[in-house]
C-alpha cells in the first residue's frame, strides 16, 4: 500500500508559509479594528472641526464688533464733535468747518479700519448737519427721530435700521423713560455683503451652508429659504436641551444634515453651519468596503507572490549570493548549477564560464603583466648609459693627471654610491628618503661632468615622507633626462633646480631646467603619450608614471609643464596614504 505524503510536514517551506499567514492575518485583524476606530475619530473630528470653525469664526467676529464699538465709543468724546453739538454759537463759520472737517477725517479713519463698515454718520442737531466720512449733509429730522427711537440706544447694539445693519449711540446716554434728546447720534452702517463673503468663505464644500440669524436680520449663504427657515427654527426649538455650541444631526425630509451651532450674545444672534450627512459621512462607508476588499484580495495576492519570490527568486539567488561570497574570499573554483531551463539557467552558466575565464586570466595574464612589470623595472634599474660611464672615467683620468686626489676621491666614492644602488635588485621598492639621496649622489656626478656649464640646485628633503616605500629610480631618470635632452648642449649658463613641497598629504617632486624651449604644444604631446604610453623616445618617463599610479593611485603620477627657467618642469606627485 502506497504510502500518502503529508503536505504539512515540518519542513522550512512549509515553517515559512505558515509564519507569514500568522504574521499577517493579526495584522490584518488589526488594521481592520484600527481602520474601524479611526472612521469614527475622523467622524467626530469632522463634527468637531465645524464646530470650533464656527465658533471661531464668531469669537472673532464679535472681536471685530467689540473693536469697532471701541472706536465708536472713543469718538463719543471728541473735542470738535462736542464744541459743534453743544456751543456751535460761540463758532464763526470758518471754526465750524474747520471742526467738521477734521471730524470727517476721523469718521473717514474708522470707516476705514474695517471691511465691514460700510459708512459712518453723524447727526448734530445744532448745526443741522448730518456728517458722513464723504459728505456733509443738511439735517434729516426724520431719520434722527427714528434712531432716537430706537429700542434700548443706552447701551451699543446691532440693530435692524431700514433693512441695513447699524451700530448706534446717542449722546448723552438716555434712560429709557426719559424725555430729553441727546445733542448728537453716531451710527455706523455695517456692510451685510462683506457679512456674506465672510459666511461663503467658511464654506468647504458646495453643499455646504450657513446662517446668520437674529431677532433684527438674517444672512445666509443657501437659496433654500424653506430648508434655511426648517433648520433655524428646529435649532431653537430643541435648544433647551442642547448646550449653546453642539453638533446634531438634523432630519428635514428625506435628508439629513449635520449641523454646529453657536450663539453670540453681543449680537444677539445664532451662527449655524449645516451639510448633507450623506456629503460627509457617505464616502467614508463606501471606503470601508473598498478596505475589506482590499484587504482579502491583498492578502491573497501577497501569500501567491510570496511563494513564488521565494521558491523561483529567492533560492536561486541566495545560491548564487553564496557563490559569490565564496569567490571573494577567493575561491574560485566554484560551481554552481540550477535545473530549470530559465535566465537563472543563463545566469548560472555564464557565471561558471566566468570563474573558468577567470582563473585562466589570472594564469595568463595578470601573472604575465606582473612578472613583465618586474622585469621592466629590473631593466631600467641595470640600466647604465655608456656615456655616463665612458665620461665618467675619463673624468677621473683627467683629474688624477691634475693630481686633482681629493675630488677623485669624491669621485669615485660618488660613482660607488651611484653603481651600489642601481645595481643592487634585491627588493623592487625603497625608503623615499633614500631615493632622493641616489638622485643627488647623480646629480653631483653630472655637476663635475659638465663644471663651469651646468650648476644645480638640490633643495633639502623635508623630513615627513622619508619612509615612505616608492618604486626604485623614479627621480634620477628625470635628472639624466633634463640633461640628456636640455642641458647638454649649454655652453654655460645651465641650471637644474631640484625642490619638493608638502600639501597636506601630497608631496611634489620637482626637476626644472633651462634647456632647451620647447613650447607648450610639445608638452600637450608629451603629456598626451604619458597618459597612452605610447612614445618610444619617452620610455622611462612612461615607466616612472605608470609604476608611480600602480603604486599610490591615479592621484599621483608624473606631469611635464614648461618651466618658469625656460626648458621643462617635471613634477611627480606622490599621494601619501593614511599612516603611510
Amino acid at each position: 500500500m502506497k504510502l500518502i505524503r503529508n503536505p504539512w510536514k515540518k519542513t522550512a517551506l512549509n515553517r515559512l508559509i505558515l509564519s507569514f499567514i500568522c504574521i499577517l492575518l493579526p495584522l490584518y485583524t488589526l488594521a481592520i479594528v484600527i481602520y474601524s476606530w479611526g472612521i469614527q475619530t475622523l467622524q467626530t473630528e469632522i463634527s468637531n472641526s465645524m464646530t470650533s470653525q464656527v465658533s471661531q469664526y464668531f469669537v472673532g467676529l464679535e472681536n471685530e464688533f467689540s473693536r469697532i464699538q471701541a472706536l465708536q465709543l472713543d469718538y463719543l468724546s471728541d473735542t470738535n464733535l462736542n464744541a459743534l453739538a453743544a456751543i456751535p454759537e460761540s463758532l464763526n463759520s470758518i471754526e465750524k468747518m474747520q471742526k467738521i472737517l477734521s471730524l470727517q477725517q476721523r469718521l473717514n479713519a474708522i470707516r476705514n479700519s474695517s471691511e465691514y463698515i460700510k459708512e459712518v454718520y453723524t447727526y448734530i442737531p445744532a448745526i443741522e448737519k448730518s456728517i458722513s466720512a464723504l459728505s456733509v449733509s443738511d439735517f434729516d429730522s426724520d431719520i434722527y427721530s427714528e434712531l432716537m427711537n430706537l429700542s434700548s440706544l443706552d447701551q451699543v447694539q446691532v440693530v435692524n435700521f431700514r433693512g441695513s445693519m447699524y451700530m448706534v449711540v446717542a449722546f448723552p446716554y438716555l434712560l429709557p423713560m426719559s424725555n430729553r434728546e441727546p445733542i448728537f447720534i453716531v451710527s455706523i452702517e455695517l456692510s451685510l455683503d462683506k457679512l456674506r463673503e465672510a459666511l461663503h468663505g467658511m464654506s468647504n464644500v458646495p453643499e455646504e451652508g450657513l446662517i446668520f440669524s437674529s431677532p433684527q436680520f438674517t444672512v445666509v449663504t443657501n437659496s433654500d429659504i424653506d430648508l434655511n427657515e426648517q433648520i433655524v427654527q428646529q435649532l431653537i426649538d430643541g435648544r433647551g436641551e442642547e448646550a449653546d455650541e453642539s453638533a446634531r444631526i438634523l432630519s428635514i425630509g428625506s435628508q439629513r444634515y449635520l449641523t454646529v451651532h453657536t450663539t453670540s450674545r453681543f449680537f444677539g444672534a445664532l451662527l449655524i453651519k449645516y451639510v448633507p450627512e450623506s456629503a460627509v459621512f457617505q464616502p467614508l462607508e463606501k471606503f470601508k468596503d473598498w478596505f475589506l476588499w482590499f484587504a482579502v484580495v491583498s492578502l491573497t495576492i501577497m501569500l501567491i507572490y510570496s511563494l513564488y519570490l521565494y521558491q523561483y527568486i529567492h533560492k536561486p539567488l541566495n545560491r548564487l549570493v553564496r557563490a559569490f561570497r565564496k569567490v571573494e574570499l577567493g575561491d574560485v573554483g566554484v560551481q554552481i548549477h540550477h535545473e530549470s531551463r530559465d535566465e537563472f539557467q543563463y545566469i548560472y552558466t555564464r557565471f561558471n564560464a566566468m570563474l573558468d575565464n577567470l582563473k585562466s586570466l589570472i594564469d595568463q595574464v595578470y601573472k604575465q603583466q606582473i612578472l613583465t612589470q618586474r622585469a621592466e623595472l629590473k631593466q631600467l634599474q641595470s640600466q647604465i648609459n655608456p656615456h655616463f660611464l665612458y665620461n665618467s672615467f675619463f673624468i677621473i683620468n683627467t683629474m688624477t693627471r691634475l693630481r686633482d686626489y681629493d675630488q677623485v676621491e669624491r669621485f669615485a666614492n660618488q660613482l660607488g654610491e651611484y653603481f651600489q644602488f642601481v645595481t643592487r635588485n634585491q627588493s623592487d621598492e625603497v625608503p623615499l628618503a633614500k631615493e632622493m639621496q641616489h638622485a643627488k649622489v647623480y646629480a653631483e656626478i653630472q655637476e663635475m661632468r659638465f663644471a663651469n656649464r651646468v650648476s644645480v640646485s638640490f633643495d633639502e628633503f623635508p623630513e615627513k615622507g622619508g619612509h615612505v616605500m616608492v618604486p626604485r629610480l623614479i627621480l634620477q631618470p628625470l635628472i639624466e633626462n633634463a640633461f640628456e635632452h636640455g642641458l647638454e648642449k649649454k655652453s654655460k649658463g645651465g641650471q637644474l633646480d631640484v625642490r619638493f613641497e608638502l600639501e597636506g598629504r601630497i608631496l611634489r617632486l620637482i626637476v626644472e631646467d633651462n634647456g632647451e624651449h620647447i613650447d607648450d604644444e610639445g608638452i600637450s604631446k608629451m603629456n598626451e603619450s604619458l597618459e597612452k604610453q605610447e612614445n618610444e623616445d619617452k620610455t622611462a618617463l612612461i615607466n616612472i608614471n605608470q609604476r608611480i599610479r600602480l603604486k599610490f593611485g591615479n592621484n599621483s603620477g608624473l606631469a611635464l609643464t614648461r618651466s618658469l627657467l625656460g626648458g621643462v618642469k617635471a613634477t611627480v606627485s606622490i599621494e601619501i596614504q593614511e599612516g603611510g
